[in-house]
């Protein structure tokens, strides 16, 4: 009964027997409840939501947060970041971020378009920018470009740009920026890995046309402009 009373409160009509859910006393205490499916009335009222307004975010998520809604050990998610932990509706992420990963994510509560950026058919570019260890040849940096096989197949139409070296105290290691067109499981970190290079640090600064702001803290997220609402759903023909 979130939005309706507090959670101590709703426990006492609870156990005052005052709430009914589909038309049968509600006994026990944390039973799950289907807002789109169940009935929930109090004191013979039932109890009615508006439907909440779409939004669209930008959340620039920080490392070491995984991009879920449970962690079955000690790591924090992204929903208990102190900018999402009190939203009072569902909002989704669009494919996910590993623990190590940061940058930007988009989250919205539109399923449709959610369904549509995450799925592969609509082959929307992921760019990254990825510091390792070390660097790549010349022709190891072709084999990515051409089509890299890995264990769950070829990766296709790979970007990649050497941008600059990285003092790491007894090591050098170097900076890349790189496109995939794909949200594969780990799939930037195994391309590099796939030539025996550790991944020091991953960011993730775009989604299709839409670029990580600058000015967006870790943490923190923003609703897209019209126009970047606009271009997602055009490129994933949800308009014309």
């Amino acid at each position: 009964m979130k939005g309706i009373a507090s959670r101590r409160e709703a426990e006492k009509w609870i156990m005052a027997g005052r709430v009914h859910l589909n038309g049968k006393l509600l006994a026990n205490l944390g039973t799950l409840v289907d807002p789109n499916e169940d009935q929930i009335s109090i004191d013979g009222s039932v109890v009615t939501r508006d439907k909440p307004p779409l939004v669209y975010w930008m959340l620039n998520k920080p490392d070491y947060f995984l991009t879920s809604r449970k962690s079955n050990d000690d790591k924090q998610t992204i929903y208990e970041l102190p900018t999402l932990k009190k939203i009072p509706f569902l909002v989704s992420p669009v494919g996910r971020l590993d623990y190590k990963t940061e940058g930007l994510l988009l989250m919205s509560n539109d399923g449709n378009l959610v369904h549509r950026l995450s799925h592969p058919s609509w082959k929307l570019p992921r760019h990254y920018q990825v510091l390792v260890n070390g660097r790549l040849t010349e022709e190891e940096e072709d084999k990515i470009r051409t089509g890299l096989a890995l264990e769950d197949g070829v990766v296709k139409e790979v970007q990649l740009k050497h941008s600059h070296g990285k003092n790491l105290g007894k090591s050098r290691g170097s900076w890349y920026f790189i496109s995939v067109m794909e949200g594969r499981n780990r799939l930037v970190r195994r391309i590099f890995e796939h030539f025996d290079k550790k991944v020091i640090r991953l960011v993730r600064y775009g989604f299709g046309d839409l670029r990580l702001d600058s000015e967006l803290l870790p943490g923190s997220y923003r609703q897209l402009k019209s126009c970047e609402i606009r271009a997602l759903k055009k490129a994933t023909n949800l308009i014309d």
